[in-house]
C-alpha cells in the first residue's frame, strides 16, 4: 500500500485510495507537473523476476494498443513506472462506479438503463472491431465497465485484449498465447483451442453482461430466458439477449452495430401492440372523458421518476456525437427528439452523419423523414429554426441522395436529387427571418426551372424564363465559390456548364448577352479548377466540368452563328 502523499515516479503525488482488486490498487494522484488528477494503480506484487517481467511486457503492450485508439469510452495510459516501490499504471481517472459495484449495490437494473448502457458499449466494441488490425477485447464484464456520474459507461481493463492480423492470427496483449476470458461471460470458442476469436467473442460477453444487469444472476450459472426470471421485462430484450448469447457465434449478431441497432428497437413490436390497444381504449374512453384524463395525469405522474434519466436531452445528443456506429447515433437522436421534439439538433447531426461518406442513402433517407415526419408539428413551431432545417436537407437531397436504379446517368441522377429537394429549398425560401433565405430561393428557383422546362418546351411557353434561371446560375456560382466543401463546388460548377451547354440559343434568345455566358463559363470553370479534391468522385467530377470549358465556349458560340456559319 502507498501511503498518502508520496511522490511516485517523482512526480505524481497520491492524495487517496479509491479501489481495490485482486491485481491491484488504485489511487488518486495530482501530477505535479500538469496539475491534473489522475488515476495511478499499483499493480500486485508479481513476485518472481519472471513473472514480473511477463506483467510488465503485459502492461507495456496493452498501454501501447490504448495509445493508438481514440474513443471517448476507452480511458488513456499515460504513463507507465517501474521502480523499487512496485509497477505504476498511470491513466486517466474516470469518476464513478463499476457495473459490478452497482449490481452488487442495488440488484436487477431497469431495461431501459441496460438498454442505454448496451447501446453505448456495441459503440465502443464496434470501433474495436473496425480497427485494422481489429480488437477483441475479449473480458467484457461489469467489473470492467466504469459508470460516470452522468450516465456515460467507460471500457477498462485492456489487459487480455488481443489485435487480430490480416491473415487471423492474434496477437496477445498479455504477451503470451493463453486464451484467458472469464467463465459465464466468455463465449465457448473462446477456451477452445484453435476457437475463431473474433467480433462474436465480445458479442457474447457483452450479451452475459446485460443478462447479469438485467437479472442479477452470475452466466455462469446458467443464461436463461431473461423474462423467465423477470417477467415484466420485454419479450423483444429477451430475443436480443438470447441471440448475442448463443453458444453458436454463426446465430449471434454479426456486429456490434447490429447488436445495437437490435437494442434499440427491441421494444418496437410491443410499441404497436400498445398502440392498437391505445386506439381501442380511446373508441372505449369517449364515454368516459374526463376519468380517462384523471388517470393520464396520475399515470404521468407515477412515470414522471422512472423516465426521469431518459429524459435527458443533452445526454442523448452527447451520445449521438460519441458514437461512431450509425446505428448507435440514430438511436441517440430518436431519444433526444423524443424529449425536445422542437430543436432541430438531433437532424442536423444525422445530416452531419450521413454526407460524411458523400452518399444520402435510401435507408437512410427512410429512418431519417420517419423521425422528421413525427415531430414536423412541433419543429414548425419555430419558423426559422425550420427553415434552416430544410435549407439543411434540401441541400442533403440535392448533392447526396442516392436514388435508384444505381446506374442512372449524371442527368438523371441530378434531376432526381433536385426534384427531392425542391420543396424543401420552396419551404425555407419562404421565411423571411431565416438568415440564408436568398440562397434558399436560388436553389428552389433553379429546382423549379429544371422540374417545369420540359413540359413547357413541349408547350411552346418557355419563353421568358431563360434570363432569371441564368441569373440564378450566376448567383449559384459565386455562392459555391465561397464554400469549402468539394461537392457544393463541383456540382455547381457542372450544373452552370450543363446549362450552357444545352440552352446558349435560349439564353440568347431571352436577351443574355453572349459576354455573360462566356464569364459564367470561365468562373465555373475557375470554381472546378481552385477545388481541392479528396476523392476519386471528385477528381472525376472536377475533371468532368474542366473538360466541359471549351465545349461550352464553342456551343456559345455556335449560338451566335446565323444559318450561314457567320457570327451576329
Amino acid at each position: 500500500m502507498v501511503a498518502e502523499g508520496t511522490l511516485v515516479g517523482g512526480r505524481y503525488r497520491i492524495l487517496t485510495q479509491v479501489g481495490i482488486g485482486g491485481m491491484s490498487t488504485v489511487y488518486l494522484a495530482m501530477d505535479a507537473s500538469l496539475n491534473r488528477r489522475w488515476a495511478v494503480k499499483q499493480m500486485r506484487d508479481a513476485g518472481s523476476a519472471e513473472r514480473r517481467d511477463v506483467m510488465l511486457r503485459s502492461l507495456t503492450v496493452e498501454s501501447e494498443m490504448i495509445a493508438r485508439l481514440d474513443h471517448p469510452a476507452i480511458p488513456r495510459i499515460v504513463d507507465l513506472i517501474d521502480d523499487d516501490t512496485g509497477v505504476f499504471v498511470v491513466m486517466d481517472f474516470v469518476e464513478g462506479q463499476t457495473l459490478r459495484t452497482l449490481l452488487e449495490r442495488e440488484g436487477p437494473q431497469d431495461e431501459a438503463l441496460v438498454v442505454d448502457w448496451g447501446i453505448q458499449l456495441c459503440d465502443v466494441l464496434d470501433y474495436l472491431h473496425r480497427r485494422t488490425p481489429m480488437v477483441v477485447f475479449r473480458d467484457m464484464k461489469p467489473s470492467n465497465v466504469m459508470l460516470t456520474p452522468d450516465g456515460m459507461v467507460k471500457l477498462i481493463d485492456f489487459g487480455i485484449a488481443i489485435e487480430q492480423g490480416e491473415t487471423g492470427e492474434n496477437r496477445d496483449g498479455i504477451g503470451d498465447g493463453r486464451r484467458l476470458g472469464t467463465p459465464g461471460y466468455g463465449a465457448p470458442e473462446q477456451f477452445e483451442p484453435g476457437g475463431v476469436l473474433d467480433a462474436r467473442v465480445d458479442i457474447h460477453a457483452l450479451g452475459a453482461t446485460l443478462f447479469q444487469l438485467l437479472t442479477g444472476v452470475h452466466p455462469r450459472e446458467g443464461i436463461v430466458p431473461v423474462r423467465r426470471i423477470r417477467p415484466e421485462l420485454s419479450t423483444g430484450l429477451e430475443h436480443v439477449i438470447a441471440k448475442a448469447t448463443s453458444p453458436d457465434p454463426q446465430q449471434r449478431y454479426a456486429s456490434c452495430a447490429e447488436f445495437a441497432y437490435a437494442l434499440g428497437h427491441c421494444r418496437d413490436g410491443e410499441r404497436s401492440r400498445r398502440r392498437t390497444l391505445l386506439r381501442r381504449w380511446r373508441i372505449f374512453a369517449g364515454t368516459a372523458a374526463a376519468s380517462v384524463a384523471c388517470l393520464a395525469l396520475s399515470a404521468g405522474s407515477l412515470l414522471a421518476a422512472d423516465h426521469e434519466r431518459n429524459s435527458d436531452y443533452t445526454h442523448w445528443m452527447r451520445q449521438a456525437e460519441q458514437a461512431s456506429a450509425d446505428p448507435v447515433a440514430e438511436q441517440a437522436c430518436r431519444r433526444a427528439a423524443e424529449i425536445l421534439p422542437g430543436r432541430i439538433e438531433p437532424y442536423r447531426h444525422l445530416i452531419d452523419r450521413y454526407t460524411a461518406d458523400g452518399v444520402f442513402s435510401q435507408s437512410e433517407e427512410t429512418t431519417y423523414t420517419a423521425l422528421l415526419n413525427r415531430h414536423a408539428d412541433a419543429l414548425r413551431s419555430d419558423r426559422t429554426a425550420w427553415a434552416q432545417l430544410c435549407f439543411d436537407t434540401g441541400r442533403l437531397y440535392w448533392y447526396y441522395y442516392a436514388v435508384e436504379p444505381n446506374d442512372a446517368d449524371a442527368e438523371g441522377l441530378r434531376m432526381a436529387r433536385i426534384r427531392a429537394a425542391a420543396p424543401w429549398m420552396r419551404d425555407a425560401a419562404e421565411t423571411e427571418t431565416f438568415e440564408e433565405t436568398a440562397l434558399a430561393g436560388i436553389y428552389a428557383g433553379i429546382a423549379e426551372f429544371n422540374v417545369r422546362i420540359v413540359p413547357l418546351i413541349n408547350e411552346g411557353h418557355d419563353g421568358g424564363r431563360y434570363q432569371p434561371y441564368f441569373g440564378l446560375l450566376q448567383r449559384l456560382v459565386e455562392s459555391a465559390s465561397a464554400q469549402r466543401s468539394e461537392v457544393i463546388r463541383l456540382e455547381a460548377a457542372n450544373l452552370a456548364l450543363d446549362a450552357l451547354l444545352t440552352y446558349p440559343r435560349k439564353f440568347r434568345a431571352d436577351g443574355v448577352p453572349r459576354k455573360d455566358m462566356e464569364r459564367l463559363c470561365a468562373r465555373a470553370g475557375d470554381v472546378a479548377e481552385t477545388t481541392d479534391t479528396t476523392a476519386d468522385a471528385h477528381d472525376d467530377a472536377r475533371d468532368r466540368a474542366l473538360g466541359s470549358v471549351p465545349v461550352v465556349l464553342q456551343a456559345i458560340e455556335n449560338a451566335y452563328m446565323d444559318h450561314k456559319g457567320d457570327l451576329q
